[in-house]
């Protein structure tokens, strides 16, 4: 998902600092479930001007409360961008389908709330499809589930119009200082004393299931991987080759290589993004995987590919210094319709390339805006045991994942560390076409 810079009145900016109020429990870690399945909608035939990978994708969503009283609400995870809204416009969303899980992931009336403070500032949020017009509102946030107080005051957006977006986005990137003049939620959660860094986990988990995906604010849990994490710099912005200049989660990525073979082209920086549905890569690495994988190229770039990937025991490798992640086929390959599959990575040109969830899936993730870092792992769902993460420099690298390898074997649940897999299941809620390009 595509973020710009945002630079609001003085009044809202002046208010973002003045809100900030620490707690005094000493601070832990908050995680939510995040949720996430696949609806397939009738594709077309080839011959028409119909791209595929827009026809079926996967959002990951978590639930929030707002205001006194608390009303519920989900939203996207996004990595890839740095504000928290609410309130699309359901009727414009692509289909049907999208505006009844628009419906039903809540909606949030300020006028509802005894501690809604209107900011009187609005701005306009553009995506890689879809926009939206939002008022900025300040009011308090629970995490439903969990034991954190309540957050004072966070400044948001309320959705005044939007075209092409079902959900709500819950920006989790850079916010005060680097993209934006006020506090976003992670800074309140460090602010308001609910974690002990500006330090997040993500384990999104394997696509085939309907489970399994946790965000862990301020901790880590160590039955979602295998191994050590490995830490590598949160590059600055990036401004060479076209790509933009933005404060992101900017990853040195070494190599893609399948059996060995490394594509052309595939040592770049790129970013890590949980708003993107798909990997946006050079055209010699998209070349490289359509021969490999005996690709149909379609004229807008789509790699379709024989179903039979869904079921081989191959891996896409990913190199990151002496790291390598593993993505098995099954989670890099899409059924977009019956027997009809997809390659979920498209060509970049002039934008910025992107590892979206066709790579993270088979990744934990640990983002340390504290110290300008980034911790990756092999994912792994062997259970749940969830740790603060002290604060410091380098600590998230002493913690070791709790699950056992499995050649070729990737998200798959094995039982053994204590605790059980948390996760919630929407009904009708968990699809829409963000098709989350810059």
């Amino acid at each position: 998902m595509g973020p710009r810079t945002l630079l609001l009145p003085l009044a809202l900016a002046a208010c973002g600092s003045a809100a900030i109020i620490r707690r005094d429990p000493t601070p832990g870690f908050l995680s939510r479930p995040i949720t996430h399945a696949k609806r397939n909608t009738v594709l077309h035939t080839r011959d028409e001007s119909i791209t595929i990978y827009n026809e079926t994708s996967v959002t990951y969503l978590f639930e929030i409360a707002i205001g006194t009283p608390p009303q519920n609400v989900y939203v996207v995870l996004d990595s890839g961008s740095f504000e928290l809204w609410v309130d699309p416009t359901c009727s414009t969303a692509s289909t049907s389908s999208q505006a009844a899980d628009c419906q039903g992931a809540g909606l949030y009336d300020p006028s509802n709330s005894s501690t809604a403070q209107d900011m009187e500032a609005t701005n306009e949020l553009p995506y890689g499809k879809g926009t939206v017009d939002i008022a900025y509102v300040a009011d308090s946030i629970q995490l439903p589930g969990t034991d954190a107080k309540t957050l004072s005051q966070v400044i948001f957006g309320v959705g005044q119009g939007s075209q092409d977006l079902a959900f709500g986005i819950a920006g989790v990137g850079h916010g005060r200082g680097y993209n934006l003049q006020y506090n976003n939620l992670i800074d309140e959660l460090y602010e308001q004393n609910v974690t002990n860094s500006k330090a997040f986990s993500v384990a999104l988990g394997s696509k085939d299931a309907t489970n399994g995906g946790t965000v862990v604010f301020g901790g880590i849990d160590t039955g979602k991987f295998t191994g050590n994490l490995t830490r590598f710099d949160n590059l600055p912005p990036q401004t060479e080759q076209g790509m933009e200049g933005m404060v992101r989660y900017w990853i040195q990525l070494d190599g893609i290589a399948i059996k060995g073979k490394k594509y052309d082209g595939s040592s770049l920086p790129v970013v890590l993004d949980t708003g993107a549905t798909m990997s946006y890569l050079p055209q010699s690495v998209i070349s490289g995987l359509a021969k490999d994988f005996k690709a149909d190229v379609q004229s807008d770039g789509t790699l379709v590919v024989d179903c039979k990937y869904l079921k081989d025991s191959g891996t896409v490798d990913f190199t990151f210094g002496t790291l390598t992640i593993k993505v098995p086929y099954h989670e890099f390959v899409w059924e977009a319709a019956p027997n009809v599959c997809v390659v979920a990575a498209a060509p970049v040109s002039g934008t910025t390339p992107i590892l979206g969830d066709s790579f993270l899936r088979s990744a934990y993730v640990v983002f340390d805006q504290s110290n300008a870092d980034i911790y990756l792992a092999q994912y792994k769902n062997c259970g749940t045991n969830e740790q603060i993460l002290p604060a410091g420099q380098g600590v998230a690298g002493n913690f070791t994942g709790e699950c056992q390898e499995a050649k070729g074997e990737s998200g798959a649940v094995a039982r053994g560390v204590g605790g059980n897999v948390v996760a919630w299941v929407g009904v009708g809620m968990v699809l829409q076409t963000l098709f989350f390009a810059l």
